[in-house]
């Protein structure tokens, strides 16, 4: 479905305006008189025709004009077991035929809810699970063409403070209501019922009344945690590639395998191997600091009194090091290829709690997996290219910190270093890197960087670094 709204809304300033009477009205909020209400609820379903044009049969001798109606039932209290069952509220749309794509969009955020009209879905006979209060969405776009005189709304000598600090008068006789912008106006009060007027046809404010409207039925009935903050506890994850060495490419926090062993007893299974499992959870396995991970060899391995031991490397399974770092492996998306995955133990609580609309709550818990772009690394001459490979894995990149006594010498190939060590490498850092560093850095054309990882990510440490240079950068496939 095609649909452009008029302007893409990122404020709400005069934008939200409640009827007087009911439950009280919040300062910020424009109050309306309930006479002026009641007319534009009725012009509500007036629509224009074009307006109520069925976008499927626009191109039929007869288009269908039709009002199209959605039925939600958003949960606003989850089950707690052996204390509530869940409870949801219910709330109707009406749009005229054209905006049915509003439809689609809250219907792929809160579901859709089935026929009204069967018994089944009527939530005066399921009483358990409702919460009592019932919405009501009307979109109706048509409404800002009204003026205000026509609307029932004071002369400026006769309206009361508020209603001229709110703008519910008028001086000029073809004054238009909201100044002839669009407006969402609210009808609710303590009864649980709540009928609003979307006067738009913008996607985000059909979403934000539904949750409003949560939020309306959750401060009625009570025992529920109304909606006002957002953020995500996030866990950073890297790409380690295809060997990992615990020792050396995580920073040691102090903890010991044994330490494991001693505080958590009664949760470990120990095996003779020198590795615990979980006795609750069989895909957690508990591995010393040193552990090295190869999947290559398809192993896991550490060193002990009694000499190297090692376990299979499998999926499927998380294996935690005593500090809580966590590797698994992991199949890349679009390929037949896997990888090594670690996840750090300490996340960072991302949260904002209270922000206006738009203040980027939702931005926050949202993935970035579609800003990671993934595909093949085409290769236009091969010899000139990996000729510049070979010269960038073979420098000397231990003079490029800002600070003097800051020293690397690792090599590009070394097991010392990981893939992300690597990026990092070759990405500019005012802070961190000299301007002759980043200068050069820059120079770098980005596919050359790009088969510089391709290298690093399938390297093989017993290939040794000769017959790596063959195999990779002078050999043509």
């Amino acid at each position: 479905m095609l649909h452009n709204p008029k302007s893409d809304r990122r404020t709400t300033q005069g934008i939200f305006h409640v009827v007087e009477g009911g439950l009280p009205i919040p300062d910020d909020k424009l109050a309306v008189p309930k006479e002026v209400f009641v007319k534009l609820f009725s012009a509500a379903f007036l629509s224009p025709e074009e307006a109520l044009r069925l976008p499927f049969t626009s191109q039929q001798s007869k288009p269908a004009e039709v009002f199209v109606s959605l039925l939600l039932r958003p949960v606003v209290c989850p089950e707690v077991p052996g204390f509530t069952p869940q409870k949801s509220m219910e709330v109707r749309f009406f749009v005229p035929g054209s905006l049915v794509c509003n439809l689609d969009f809250v219907e792929s955020i809160f579901g859709n809810a089935g026929d009204p009209n069967l018994p089944q879905n009527d939530s005066g006979l399921d009483v358990e699970h409702w919460t009592g209060t019932t919405g009501c969405v009307i979109l109706a776009p048509h409404l800002i063409q009204f003026t205000k005189k026509e609307l029932g709304l004071p002369h400026f000598s006769e309206a009361t403070e508020r209603q001229k600090r709110d703008g519910m008068c008028w001086n000029q006789e073809d004054e238009k209501y909201n100044g002839g912008n669009a407006f969402k106006l609210t009808c609710r009060d303590a009864s649980g019922v709540i009928v609003t007027l979307i006067a738009d046809n913008y996607f985000g404010y059909c979403k934000k009344e539904v949750k409003t409207q949560i939020s309306f039925s959750a401060n009625l009935i009570g025992l529920c945690e109304e909606e006002h903050a957002g953020g995500a506890l996030v866990y950073p994850s890297y790409d380690l590639g295809e060997e990992f060495s615990g020792f050396l490419h995580v920073k040691r926090l102090g903890h010991s395998y044994q330490e494991v062993l001693q505080n958590y007893e009664s949760l470990l299974m120990v095996h003779p191997e020198g590795h615990a499992s979980d006795r609750h959870f069989a895909d957690i396995i508990y591995v010393p600091e040193d552990v090295h991970f190869d999947m290559g060899n398809q192993s896991v391995s550490w060193s002990s009194p009694a000499g190297k031991k090692s376990i299979r490397l499998l999926a499927g399974k998380t294996y935690v090091r005593p500090s809580g770092y966590k590797v698994h492996m992991e199949k890349i998306p679009g390929t037949k290829t896997w990888r090594l995955v670690g996840t750090v133990a300490e996340g960072l609580l991302c949260h904002k709690p209270c922000t206006v609309s738009g203040g980027g709550k939702s931005e926050i818990s949202k993935s970035i997996s579609d800003a990671i772009i993934q595909g093949p690394i085409f290769v236009a001459d091969f010899k000139k290219d990996f000729d510049q490979v070979a010269q960038l894995i073979d420098r000397d990149y231990s003079e490029r910190f800002r600070e003097k006594s800051k020293k690397d010498t690792r090599s590009i190939l070394s097991h010392e270093r990981s893939l992300g060590s690597v990026i990092k490498l070759f990405t500019p850092s005012d802070a961190e890197y000299t301007a002759v560093y980043n200068t050069w850095l820059n120079s770098v054309p980005q596919h050359i960087k790009e088969l510089v990882f391709v290298v690093k990510r399938f390297y093989r440490s017993e290939w040794g670094r000769k017959c790596a240079r063959n195999r990779l950068c002078r050999t043509r496939p």
